[in-house]
């Protein structure tokens, strides 16, 4: 009865917009115990043992240590014991999405009719079929995907016989579950308005697909159980990532995720002026071939831009003032770390405008059978 007037009220639980095995438990009872904040937080941030015990013990302040038993469906033992709202004073506003452009997002069940592929491009770990990301902004959760799903076929000898595990379900899963951010521009919703809270940094993502929030289990755990029957779920195992330096000399041994920084110049168009403006965008690294990293990009005009190929000679973007600095230290923008040297270039320092540059830092993702 409680789920059915929070329905009416306008709420929807996420088993209206994904399908799977993945999570069933209905969220909204959560906010009924927490306040707002807490409740995001609670429920999409990240944390450690420490931080775990601390929380602890503000929920038994409140009476609500049967807040767990939610994920069994028991909400009565915790309507019947607790005493307070659960307010958590160090909660972020960062998880939370409550903005009134996101009280209608697209339609995720229709999600994989509605959205295009650029087919059979030049990828050899990846998947050839290269997913626009339209006018959104989740290249970051795109690019996660698309590293989850080699993880899965690779690490864990996994075959999706049943297409349970595709990019569109991953990736719906990831937004919409594991960190939700607005799908908005992906398939035919045209809310602008809601790009701006589609924005993740990606190590912030791929600490949430592999590790625990406080009420909620691992991303990948929750991305493991899409299939309804446990036989044909990929193995249980660890889901992990690691940071990694790029360098002319770096060697390829399986896909990363990496940043790109480009700057547009100024342009006139129909009369109209366009300021020059650097952007940064998320691709996948597929591997390295005659000296160029070969890049699945998910933001393109034409097919000729799903893959970009940028030379590993080519310097790395730093933003300010990290290169001034550098160069006041040191007389140049050259960045050593141990035996590599990296040259850094950014939009005050040597910058080619409409050339791609990457970010020195890229991340990988393994998954590791139990």
């Amino acid at each position: 009865m409680l789920l059915f007037l929070l329905q009416r009220r306008g709420f929807a639980d996420q088993g209206q917009f994904t399908f799977g095995n993945g999570y069933r438990i209905i969220n909204l009872f959560y906010f009924l115990f927490c306040d707002w904040k807490s409740s995001w937080n609670l429920l999409y941030k990240p944390i450690d043992e420490k931080e775990r015990k601390e929380i602890d013990k503000i929920v038994q302040n409140c009476n609500a240590t049967s807040i767990h038993k939610i994920k069994e469906f028991k909400q009565r033992a915790l309507i019947r014991e607790i005493t307070s709202i659960i307010s958590i004073p160090s909660s972020s506003s960062n998880f939370c999405l409550d903005d009134a452009n996101l009280t209608k997002s697209v339609q995720v069940s229709s999600l994989k009719e509605n959205s295009t592929k650029c087919v059979n491009q030049d990828l050899e770990n990846l998947t050839k079929n290269v997913l626009d990301q339209k006018s959104s902004n989740l290249c970051v959760p795109i690019s996660v995907a698309t590293l989850l799903r080699f993880a899965i076929k690779n690490d864990l000898g996994y075959v999706d016989k049943r297409d349970y595990y595709s990019a569109e379900s991953i990736l719906s899963t990831l937004t919409l579950i594991v960190y939700p951010r607005s799908m908005a521009g992906l398939n035919l919703n045209p809310k602008k308005e809601e790009t701006e809270f589609q924005l993740n940094e990606i190590e912030l993502l791929l600490e949430r697909l592999c590790k625990k929030t406080y009420l909620m289990e691992t991303g990948w755990e929750i991305i493991r159980k899409l299939d309804f029957e446990e036989e044909r779920q990929p193995k249980k195992s660890t889901c992990k990532f690691e940071k990694i330096l790029l360098h002319k000399n770096f060697v390829f041994s399986r896909p990363l995720t990496v940043t790109g920084a480009i700057i547009i110049p100024h342009k006139r168009i129909d009369g109209i002026d366009y300021p020059e403006k650097l952007f940064f965008h998320q691709m996948t690294l597929d591997r390295i071939e005659n000296g160029e990293y070969v890049l699945q990009n998910n933001q393109f005009s034409d097919p000729s831009s799903a893959v970009i190929r940028i030379k590993q000679r080519y310097p790395h973007y730093a933003a300010e003032p990290f290169v001034s600095n550098l160069e006041n230290q040191t007389g140049d923008n050259i960045y050593i770390d141990g035996n590599i040297k990296i040259e850094l270039v950014n939009e005050q320092y040597y910058m080619t405008r409409n050339r791609w540059f990457l970010l020195p830092y890229a991340y990988s993702l393994k998954l590791t059978e139990i």
